[in-house]
Formats: C-alpha cells, sequence, structure tokens
C-alpha cells in the first residue's frame, strides 16, 4: 500500500469515528455543579385508517351488526358506504350509532363524520327495507 492510500484510509477511518462518537453519545455540558443537557426528539406518525364490519353489510328488514372504526386523523375522519343505486321503487332505512338514515338513491351516504381521532365499535340496523334485488353494502373510512 502506498504512503499516499494510508493516509487517505487514516483519514477516512478517523473521520467515521469521529462522527460516530458524535451520534452515539450525547453531548452533555457541565459547568460545576449544575450540569445539564438538553436534546429534540421529533417523530412523525402516518395517519392510518381502517373500518371492519362484524360480517357482509347487507340490507334487509332487521338485520343487525357491528362496525369497528379507526382512524388516528386528528382533524377526524368520515364513515361512508357505496352500493348499487336503488331503482324508484325501493327503499331501506338504516339506523348507524345513533343516527337513522334512509339510503339514497344515488348509492353513496355518509354514515357518520367524526371531527378527532378515535377507535369506536358501532351497532348498525335496517329497518322498513323494500327491495327487489339484494343491496349489499361497502364502507369506507376517510381522513378529515
Amino acid at each position: 500500500m502506498t504512503k499516499l492510500m494510508r493516509s487517505r484510509r487514516h483519514a477516512l477511518l478517523a473521520a467515521v469515528a469521529i462522527a460516530m462518537t458524535a451520534f452515539a453519545s450525547p453531548q452533555i455540558a457541565s459547568a460545576g455543579p449544575k450540569a445539564g443537557g438538553s436534546y429534540q426528539l421529533r417523530a412523525v406518525v402516518p395517519v392510518a385508517c381502517w373500518v371492519r364490519p362484524d360480517a357482509t353489510v347487507v340490507a334487509e328488514t332487521g338485520r343487525t351488526g357491528s362496525v369497528i372504526e379507526a382512524c388516528n386523523s386528528p382533524g377526524g375522519f368520515t364513515v361512508s358506504a357505496a352500493y348499487r343505486p336503488l331503482k324508484q321503487t325501493e327503499k331501506a332505512r338504516m339506523t348507524y350509532g345513533e343516527r337513522s338514515l334512509n339510503l339514497t338513491k344515488s348509492g353513496n351516504l355518509e354514515l357518520r363524520r367524526s371531527n378527532m381521532a378515535a377507535i369506536r365499535t358501532i351497532a348498525y340496523r335496517f329497518d322498513d327495507v323494500q327491495l327487489e334485488e339484494p343491496l349489499i353494502l361497502a364502507l369506507t373510512i376517510q381522513p378529515i
């Protein structure tokens, strides 16, 4: 190994050792009996939301079930249902938590809006269902 290569290698090893020492041990200032130190910690938590029904959500009179809603978005979240558009002669009413809602003809309905992060189990029930074909609701959750 040439002298130039050895000096570069030693310089690189010294730089790595200094960097590792700087990151591996916190720097604590001491000034007599009142020693102290400080550091800053910053973390970023990704937003995660999910909605999980206990079974397939099928619109039938008297059908009940529950849904677990979970979302850590500080601004809250919405839970919505998507389903096939209803015919003019069809209707269904759903109680979701404390809200009684008539399913819209369009096939989209906001079931709940929360203004804070939460994990909850919500009960639902279908009443006054008059359908010509089966109706399955797909639930989605979106952070606000």
